[in-house]
């Protein structure tokens, strides 16, 4: 391995380029799960409606012939499939940590025999165009932070405008207060007036929605196809994402970012070369969001009854 390519700027400026693309799931993911988390709601289950996402975003993009229709069913298939998980886990009140893992398992098999039924077994699936760059004019052409951050493709533009958007929703309207209402005091909320039940599972389906955004942006605007366990568990990545960012998904923007970068670190470090196993640079990504959770995760507050099934009070 050449180290002094390792800080060329050219090198670091593909980099970090790529590290934009690897993130963009990942915003995607952690704002939708930071709405849920923040009406008391645990996204257990984004790896699942990622999965979900991923598969019908592509499979409607290449009968249809269109990007856009691909985003949209892969949203919608996200959507839905996350209304699953909040009934179970809102409306029965089971634990949203079980109902969340046995869904990501429904989900790996689910996708992975949908695919071999339409596309078969020899994993031969038909490569579609996927979203091209977009040089915004005058900013794209700044010296390496043009080229990293303004000539990427719609959706990773889209996914700052919902992480602002979110972020506004949440500290300056009513909606984002009932939000937080409903995570800290559901009984409070509910004598004040708030469908506590309708909030959660409103909020939970917006996860939902937005993971889907997620999955479809795997298969449309990175590899252009679909192969089984694409997510590669980057929904649980986006559940540390939220930890870290304190539940702010301006913060989580930076955060995903941050390990965007080491997603297409560990992918540039193979294709470079070395003497270590590829398993290692594979588990880099996983063992280094471990390590900041264990250094970085203490005196974090969430919020008061996240995981807690709620009953609403008869009067």
């Amino acid at each position: 391995m050449n180290e002094t390519s390792l800080f060329s700027a050219a090198f670091l400026t593909a980099l970090f380029s790529s590290g934009v693309r690897q993130s963009i799931p990942l915003i995607y993911g952690s704002v939708g799960d930071t709405v849920s988390e923040r009406s008391g709601v645990m996204g257990i289950s984004l790896e699942g409606e990622m999965l979900f996402g991923a598969f019908f975003a592509y499979l409607f993009a290449l009968r249809s012939g269109s990007l856009w229709v691909g985003v949209l069913m892969g949203a919608v298939a996200g959507m839905l499939s996350s209304l699953i998980v909040a009934v179970w886990s809102v409306l029965f009140r089971q634990d949203q940590s079980i109902v969340g893992i046995m869904f990501n398992i429904l989900a790996t098999g689910f996708t992975n025999f949908l695919n071999r039924m339409i596309f078969g077994t020899s994993n031969a699936n038909i490569s579609i165009d996927t979203f091209q760059p977009i040089a915004i004019p005058g900013l794209s052409k700044i010296p390496v932070v043009g080229e990293i951050f303004f000539n990427q493709d719609i959706l990773a533009y889209l996914s700052v405008v919902l992480a602002a958007a979110v972020f506004f929703v949440l500290r300056r309207t009513k909606l984002g207060l009932q939000l937080g209402a409903v995570g800290e005091n559901p009984r409070a909320a509910q004598a004040a007036g708030i469908p506590v039940y309708r909030v959660r599972v409103l909020s939970y389906m917006f996860c939902g929605f937005a993971a889907g955004v997620a999955g479809a942006s795997l298969t449309l605007s990175t590899v252009g196809t679909f192969t089984e366990a694409i997510s590669a568990g980057r929904g649980f990545i986006c559940l540390a994402i939220v930890i870290l960012s304190r539940w702010n998904p301006l913060t989580a923007l930076v955060a995903s970012f941050g390990f965007g970068s080491i997603q297409a670190l560990q992918i540039r470090l193979q294709v470079q070369g070395s003497a270590l196993p590829y398993q290692v640079f594979v588990a880099l990504p996983y063992l280094i969001t471990v390590l900041v959770l264990a250094l970085a995760g203490h005196n974090i507050r969430a919020p008061r009854e996240l995981g807690v099934p709620f009953e609403k009070e008869s009067r």
